[in-house]
């Protein structure tokens, strides 16, 4: 029998599997360094942007970044001409990035000039033996019959990739329209103007949830609309109000994301401000006053949104208060972009805080309340319904690689599906860890009450939440395989940093064993800090600045600093900020 052929093959210096903020700035930062570099960027779908294609937006999709913070160094954005406190629709990011594409320009051809799109990858297979066309270390399969050979390989899949979407008994049998809300930006149009779509049922309780059922409840024709958040969650997202606490901010974010504001936050990210973290989370007096700090904060922004309201009350809207204090993050968050967001929910969705029992044709049927039940509540209910949405956020779990292959680089995988003594490995080292966090923040030995969930998956374990410790050649790295509140500016810092990596130039990397107590370390941390949400050893939305800072610091850059030592301190960190960190870096390592 003959076997089949191989598929061609082609080989680059570098590929970059997606096309969304990361990989945007990676083949960026990437140029920057290495204009004349033979680059790919793989794109599973026929548009550019990620989260922000023009696939993924809707009408009432706004973003939860402000303008400032929502752009690139190097590419400001003009304000766009629709805002809330800074917050505006998502189609003037889509048109961003579509411009930042063609406006870069490398030897003649831009970012979108390297762009393969429709081309999915399904499978990425190291190398370990040399290889008779030089410095190869990655082999790519995509599209069946296409075979990539590179040197250097960067995933900036992210997060936001492969839906997530619960199994519930009955699924098969039920007859109406069911999506993911991934796909809720095509589907948008087509379900809110059919006139025989009459009951609609978002599943879900973080954000994207809510930025669904505000979605229905603005467009035009009446409907029932139903939203059911299970009760053996995380609960719903805590929603942060769009106007700063102080006028000194011009939102609720530039009063979040400044270094003042980061040293009331228990992370291990950074060092230039390490004496006044030392004294805020360390000390008896520090940990009183960053206490009474964050439960004044969680008692006003409850007071603020009025869960207990009465306009809400025959909808359940008081099923959207959040159960964490919102110190912990354990439920995610969001921000309210729309003066109108909580009350038009407040009025035009009914919400359940409940379990999930079955669907049937044309149904959903939900258990009986388990917290504070009362009369009406003890029973099940039954609601008919057409049109069902899932907003369960994704998978985190690699499939581009084979499992043993993913979990050695550090991916989540099925737990029984991971190496045991490999995995034993790295539990002795989290629990050696966990008494050192303890000792460095007290406070993360005292959390509130919370449904704990095991998790199923084991966690990421990256260096910096980028690189895998097991590489020896330092050949490929993860972007974006973290959860964060300002995407764009981890994005930058990442892809420099990796940039620096794949080079060989980060100055005194650590030992392989160093680098494993390091991410020890942070997965112990992160199950500390964010209960539940840290579990998967991602989960740093709080800590933006001190994280992208500590990126930098580590290459030894500083020009994002240059406000003196108030500035650096109190002012938001902008995007412009970082508008000479290249320039900076390409000077400190002699790149031409």
């Amino acid at each position: 029998m003959r076997s089949s052929p191989e598929p061609p093959l082609t080989m680059y210096d570098i590929v970059i599997i997606g096309t969304g903020l990361y990989g945007i700035q990676a083949a960026r930062y990437y140029l920057d360094n290495h204009p004349g570099a033979k680059l790919l960027l793989l794109e599973s779908d026929n548009v550019p942007g990620g989260t922000w294609s023009t696939k993924r937006i809707y009408q009432d999709f706004w973003t939860q970044t402000p303008v400032r913070m929502a752009e690139f160094s190097d590419q400001p954005m003009t304000p766009p001409p629709e805002q809330y406190y800074g917050f505006f629709p998502g189609k003037y990011t889509t048109a961003y990035l579509e411009s930042y594409l063609d406006n870069h320009s490398y030897f003649g051809q831009t970012i979108r000039d390297r762009i393969s799109f429709n081309s999915h990858v399904e499978s990425i297979t190291k190398i370990s033996q040399p290889s008779p066309f030089g410095d190869i270390n990655w082999e790519i399969i995509y599209n069946t019959n296409q075979r990539v050979l590179t040197s250097k390989l960067i995933d900036a899949t992210g997060m936001t990739s492969q839906p997530q979407i619960p199994a519930i008994p009955g699924s098969s049998d039920f007859n109406g329209n069911t999506l993911h809300h991934k796909s809720f930006g095509q589907s948008q149009t087509l379900l809110l103007e059919d006139p025989s779509v009459k009951d609609i049922c978002i599943v879900g309780g973080a954000k994207s949830a809510a930025d669904v059922a505000y979605a229905c409840a603005k467009a035009p024709a009446s409907r029932t609309i139903h939203w059911v958040i299970r009760e053996d969650g995380n609960g719903p997202s805590a929603f942060f109000a769009a106007p700063a606490m102080t006028e000194r901010y011009a939102n609720s974010n530039e009063g979040f994301y400044n270094r003042f504001l980061a040293s009331f936050l228990p992370n291990r990210f950074g060092n230039t401000w390490g004496w006044l973290k030392w004294l805020l989370q360390s000390t008896f007096f520090g940990r009183w006053y960053v206490k009474r700090l964050w439960d004044g904060f969680d008692k006003g922004l409850r007071q603020f949104h009025d869960y207990q309201r009465e306009e809400g009350k025959e909808m359940g809207f008081a099923n959207l208060e959040y159960d964490t204090p919102i110190f912990w993050q354990n439920d995610s968050s969001g921000v309210c972009n729309h003066p109108d967001f909580l009350s038009t929910i407040a009025k035009n969705v009914h919400i359940h805080r409940r379990d999930i029992s079955h669907l049937s044709s044309g149904s959903i049927t939900l258990n009986p309340q388990s917290r504070n039940p009362s009369q009406d509540k003890s029973n099940p209910i039954t609601l008919p319904i057409d049109t069902l949405v899932y907003c369960t956020g994704w998978s985190p779990q690699a499939t581009l690689f084979p499992p043993h292959e993913a979990f050695s680089l550090g991916l989540p995988v099925p737990l029984d599906s991971a190496d045991p003594e490999i995995q034993s490995h790295w539990s002795t080292l989290e629990k050696a860890a966990d008494p050192l966090i303890l000792s460095q923040f007290p406070a993360l030995a005292h959390p509130p009450a919370y449904h704990k969930i095991s998790p199923a998956i084991t966690p990421f374990r990256l260096y910096k939440a980028i690189a895998p410790s097991s590489d020896p050649t330092h050949s490929i790295v993860f972007l974006g395989k973290i959860v964060v509140g300002n995407n764009f500016r981890v994005a930058e810092t990442q892809a420099l940093w990796s940039v620096a990596y794949l080079d060989g130039l980060i100055p005194n990397l650590p030992t392989r064993s160093q680098m494993e107590r390091e991410i020890a370390a942070t997965v112990a941390w992160d199950r500390r800090r964010y209960l539940n949400k840290g579990e998967l050893g991602s989960w740093f939305y709080f800590d933006v600045v001190d994280y992208a800072d500590a990126l930098l610091e580590q290459l030894g850059l500083s020009s994002h600093r240059q406000k003196g030592w108030k500035g650096n301190l109190v002012e938001p960190c902008f995007a412009a900020d970082l508008k000479e960190i290249g320039k900076e870096y390409r000077r400190k390592y002699y790149i031409i």
